[in-house]
């Protein structure tokens, strides 16, 4: 346990700003719940833990948190819970999240666990791309151009 705690202490800190993080998480701050979901999925200090990050940020979503919404739609999509997806990208995407818009715009444009639909597609991505998404603003240019390549899948 005090190599787990040294080597997050190495990476982000003293250990009992790790529980700092965690008591506020633990306060039903959305923010902070948001926050420690985030620690939890990238693995900081220690072993990257999904499952566990999902519940925090179902917690945050609860509140209304657009990026935790958007983050739980993508693990669900990982999942490919598309239904659960769709769900939490449409909930942040309505609150203006660009990354929410442009997920579900992806949805919409490939079928993704809904029937393709170019103009919904091109409805969200125009949303994303005028915040300046630029995974957006490549792809709606691409649904214009046939010649343009789709953007490379992350490995």
């Amino acid at each position: 346990m005090l190599r787990i705690a040294l080597v997050f202490a190495a990476f982000h800190g003293a250990p009992a700003q790790a529980d700092a993080r965690y008591r506020a998480a633990q306060s039903a701050q959305a923010q902070a719940q948001y926050q420690w979901a985030l620690r939890l999925e990238e693995g900081a200090g220690a072993c990257p833990n999904p499952a566990l990050a999902m519940q925090w940020y179902a917690r945050a979503a609860a509140k209304g948190h657009a990026a935790a919404q958007n983050n739980l739609g993508a693990l669900y999509s990982e999942q490919k819970k598309f239904k659960q997806a769709l769900h939490w990208y449409q909930l942040a995407a309505k609150k203006g999240n660009s990354n929410a818009q442009f997920n579900l715009a992806l949805m919409f444009e490939v079928g993704r666990g809904v029937p393709k639909d170019q103009e919904k597609a091109q409805y969200w991505y125009t949303l994303a791309a005028a915040q300046g998404h630029w995974n957006a603003q490549y792809n709606l240019a691409r649904l214009f151009d046939d010649d343009l390549p789709p953007l490379p899948s992350a490995p």
